[in-house]
């Protein structure tokens, strides 16, 4: 006896009544009225939960607590910055994590005359 099964079943769903209700006005908030409850408040810092992390500060920013992850915890994964300076050390391993730590150890080493960029404006 063979079976006839077919490769899918159509989903009916349950039928239900819908009853209309009578549209109420809208009436105006008072202080006391709460519309809808209050968005959950965000984290006022961000820990590293690295076991054994020498760090016990906290990061205002994901991004602050992304970079220290990468830095403290994941450091041959870094494209180093090197100096420009001819001559100097700060190539290679010895680079910086940063371009604005580079940026900052030019004008402070070489006495680099970079101007700092005026606030407000970013670098593309």
């Amino acid at each position: 006896m063979a079976m006839q099964c077919a490769p899918y079943q159509q989903y009916q769903p349950p039928r239900q009544h819908y009853q209309p209700q009578p549209i109420q006005p809208r009436q105006p908030h008072s202080p006391t009225q709460t519309c809808s409850p209050e968005p959950a408040p965000r984290p006022q810092y961000f820990v590293c939960l690295y076991a054994q992390c020498a760090t016990t500060g906290h990061f205002a920013r994901h991004a602050d607590l992304q970079r220290h992850v990468q830095v403290v915890h994941n450091p041959e994964s870094l494209q180093r910055v090197a100096c420009e300076f001819p001559g100097c050390h700060r190539r290679g391993q010895f680079g910086f994590s940063r371009k604005d730590k580079m940026v900052d150890h030019m004008r402070e080493v070489h006495k680099a005359e970079i101007p700092k960029r005026s606030p407000g404006r970013r670098s593309p």
